[in-house]
């Protein structure tokens, strides 16, 4: 999809083949959503991170507020990736707030990848964000009730220190 996007131009992408990407985000095979997040990151790379503030991290953000888990969880795999290819000023403005909110989520699963995503984003993260808004999340994260979230926030304070 993202050398089919290049070819006929980020217009023509985003009214014709644009909705149609943003559905197999949802899709409800596993493979078909993590091929999803593969094309997100190539359309972000190809496009550039203005087309991605205006056009895809809206949806993906939104997708934070579904009822199923599994699209929230997909809203997560999406920002890890999201977040490499816009840099560091988009990701701390506009995905950022979704990750820590899904901090407390009622799905456990929800919340280990939370801890995940902080800490595959930790790093390109400015050092008083890390302070401020990423430690004392994985702090609360790891004093959760369930063990997998206590060890990953364990796993990424680690990492991040």
């Amino acid at each position: 999809m993202p050398l089919l996007a290049g070819q006929l131009g980020m217009e023509f992408f985003d009214e014709k083949l644009n909705s149609l990407c943003m559905t197999w985000l949802v899709d409800h095979v596993y493979a078909i959503r993590e091929a999803a997040t593969l094309n997100l990151k190539k359309l972000v790379e190809k496009f550039g991170s203005d087309w991605a503030t205006n056009t895809v991290i809206p949806k993906v953000v939104a997708m934070s507020q579904d009822q199923n888990y599994l699209h929230r969880m997909t809203c997560l795999f999406s920002i890890n990736l999201l977040a490499e290819a816009c840099g560091a000023d988009v990701t701390i403005k506009m995905m950022l707030p979704t990750v820590l909110g899904l901090a407390a989520d009622n799905v456990a699963n929800v919340r280990f990848n939370v801890a995940k995503t902080l800490q595959k984003i930790g790093p390109t993260l400015e050092q008083n964000i890390l302070q401020g808004q990423v430690k004392p999340c994985l702090d609360r994260l790891g004093q959760d009730a369930d063990f997998d979230v206590r060890y990953f926030a364990s796993e990424a304070l680690t990492v991040l220190a």
